[in-house]
């Protein structure tokens, strides 16, 4: 055997080892001087050593020290006495406790360990205060590898039967949206005072802060009561507090009395800008404002509020359709006055007051408010471009297109405003909203179908009235009283610029009149005898494009020679540049038109000159592209360029440049004669 080794073994294993190292004992132990062994951990209290362990029965005592079985919120106290085989208590063992529900113990592993007498305990407290039910304790022992369990115990759960005593506020008067403390105390079924209680208040109208309080310091329990609901709105009259438990079978309750509600201030609360469209305008036929009435800072309800039209239009109409005169109404539960507007066909500014009937001296008056947005009208259609003249050679050269639109006032129309359009060729975008501004935009793309003659058409039209002389000044249009001044009927895209309708070109037909109508022109195409003498009609506006090309064609004026020489070597010579062969488009916009020179002059006096005198020497965004067959006109200034010569001879050269953004440069030479 090795030594310094110490073995705890049991009585049939020490006489094994007894036997064979030659030695024994009649107690069955066996503690070896040299160390090899050690004897049995003894009892602190007797210096004897613990060969056994035992474990009393386990007793639940309340409060008072009495032994009981029932387990309510103030909880009961676990006693066990751990003993050796003697019967003498065990001091310094270890004793764990297990429920099978219910309760939680006073420490946190369940254990605690035995005093100088060998008792054990320990707290047990209801998990819930309000549980209710059976279950089992169990307790085991451990010291020195001795173990010993003790027999289980049943015990119930109860609710503690608390009082709740004493409930009170500490002002018993308040003024709306006050606030006060309220008081109580929890008593135990001794009407002494008890701990850790919860209580939870509720009241028919207010709210606490907090709302659950656990009770404490002797049983004292207090929260704040403030006069404002859950909901926001202030408490008047009366309001009844009540105070219960999950402990106690009963609850208790108190009333304070809360002085009406006074009003203090009233608000204009619409955050933005209220503009109406007039009745005709196709937009919504009403619209709203709202103010909003408080007290102490807080909304107040069912509060009367005169309102009145201060400034408005003579045909607008407020509260209810066809009213002008003052209406008192209540605030809501918000305290929010809303006010319908109901808005006719004359543009204005509009001023509602709204004034505290029970203290005139508090009023508010809207702002931002106005009727103004009408349909569009005929002359209030307004298309420009960021370019006129494109690039065919490529895909994707892109124009933008934007509408601005106006009503008959001159006010932008309402937001939404759809306006269509088609194109010849290319793709336009289908349609675009207006803005608030009465403003959108559509682009215009170079991509096949190409027109051969390179001019493309594109057409806007939309919902909207017609033009018209207001003879009688009432702001509205009647039949037979005013009269239109460029009255349209149905309509078509003019692909061949001609401004009668061809069949095959785009036709929109609507408007099934049969009177005669305004001439049909480029910029607004128009079918003879269309037309009725309504206001309302389809908008129309039309816009020419170029598809060009990267490769000028030039026309050679004055100047020039049958054999394309120069004349003369000073003075002026002329030339167009064209962006199809055709002659029926500029070069795409952008275009930079240059020339120079090259003296051939053998002497060292280099005095040939050329500049531009006249023409674009940059093809303009915008433009007036005529017609087809007037556009190759020599007196056409959009292509025409006039360059005068000084000091050149015969045989300098001059070069032509055309310079197409991001496209293609191209020099012409030519000689001087």
């Amino acid at each position: 055997m090795s030594k310094n080794v110490g073995l705890k073994l049991s009585t049939v294993a020490l006489a094994v080892l007894l036997a064979s190292c030659g030695g024994g004992g009649s107690e069955g132990y066996f503690n070896q001087q040299s160390g090899s062994s050690t004897s049995p951990t003894t009892n602190p209290n007797t210096g004897e050593a613990v060969q056994s362990l035992n474990i009393g029965t386990i007793q639940l005592k309340d409060l008072s020290g009495n032994v009981t079985s029932v387990i309510t919120g103030e909880g009961v106290i676990a006693n066990v006495k751990v003993t050796d085989q003697s019967g003498n208590g065990v001091s310094g063992a270890l004793v764990t406790f297990a429920s099978t529900g219910g309760v939680v113990f006073g420490t946190s592993n369940n254990a605690v360990v035995t005093n100088a007498n060998g008792e054990a305990s320990i707290s047990v407290k209801p998990i819930d205060a309000s549980s209710t039910g059976a279950y089992k304790i169990s307790a085991s022992a451990e010291y020195d590898n001795n173990t010993a369990t003790a027999k289980d115990v049943i015990f119930t759960l109860q609710p503690l039967n608390v009082v709740l005593s004493n409930l009170a506020a500490a002002n018993t008067s308040l003024s709306s949206g006050a606030s006060t403390n309220i008081t109580l105390k929890t008593l135990n079924r001794d009407a002494a005072t008890q701990n850790n209680v919860t209580v939870n208040f509720t009241a028919s109208c207010g709210t606490f802060e907090p709302a659950s309080v656990i009770s404490s310091n002797q049983g004292d329990v207090i929260t704040s009561y403030k006069a404002i609901a859950s909901n926001g709105n202030l408490c008047e009259n009366s309001a009844v507090i009540t105070a219960s438990s999950p402990s106690s079978s009963s609850s208790t309750a108190t009333t304070v009395n809360i002085a009406a509600v006074q009003a203090d201030s009233l608000v204009y609360t619409t955050t933005s800008d209220v503009n109406l469209g007039i009745k005709s305008s196709g937009s919504a036929a009403s619209g709203s404002i709202e103010f909003t009435l408080y007290a102490n800072g807080v909304p107040a309800k069912n509060k009367e509020v005169q309102l009145s039209l201060e400034k408005a239009p003579i045909d607008l109409n407020f509260v209810s359709l066809n009213n002008r005169d003052p209406q008192v109404v209540k605030s809501d539960s918000n305290g929010k006055i809303l006010v319908n507007l109901y808005p006719g066909d004359i543009p204005g500014p509009v001023e509602i007051k709204a004034t505290l009937v029970s203290s005139p001296n508090i009023s508010a008056v809207s702002r931002g408010v106005k009727v103004s947005s009408g349909r569009v009208t005929q002359k209030g259609v307004s298309l420009s471009v960021s370019k006129q003249s494109l690039r065919t050679d490529i895909d994707g050269d892109v124009a933008t297109i934007v509408a601005r639109l106006v009503d008959r006032t001159g006010n932008p129309v309402p937001k939404d405003t759809v306006i269509s359009f088609v194109s010849e060729g290319g793709k336009v975008d289908s349609n675009c909203m207006t803005d608030e501004n009465g403003v959108c935009s559509v682009t215009l793309t170079t991509q096949s179908p190409r027109p051969l003659d390179n001019r493309v058409t594109v057409l806007a039209y939309l919902e909207g009235d017609k033009s018209y002389n207001d003879n009688n000044g009432d702001n509205l249009y009647t039949v037979g009283t005013d009269t239109l001044t460029s009255n349209i009927g149905d309509f078509f895209r003019d692909d061949d610029e001609n401004t009668l309708y061809t069949v095959g070109e785009f036709l929109y037909k609507k408007a099934a009149g049969a009177l005669q109508c305004a001439a049909s022109s480029i910029t607004q195409p128009n079918i003879p005898n269309t037309c009725d003498d309504n206001l309302s009609g389809v908008l129309r506006q039309q816009i020419l494009f170029a598809f060009a090309h990267d490769t000028p064609t030039y026309v050679w004026n004055n100047g020039f020679e049958s054999n394309g020489l120069i004349s003369s070597g000073s003075g002026n010579f002329s030339f167009q540049v064209f962006g199809n062969t055709q002659k029926t488009v500029p070069m795409p916009s952008g275009t930079q038109i240059s020339v120079e020179v090259k003296d051939n002059t053998d002497s060292n006096n280099l005095s040939c000159e050329a500049d531009i005198r006249a023409g674009n020497i940059t093809v303009p965004n915008v433009m007036g592209l005529l017609t087809p067959s007037t556009f190759a006109n020599s007196g056409n200034e959009l292509v025409s360029y006039s360059v005068r010569l000084k000091g050149c001879v015969a045989g300098d050269d001059v070069n032509v440049i055309s310079s197409v953004p991001n496209g293609k440069i191209q020099k012409s030479f030519l000689e001087i004669k």
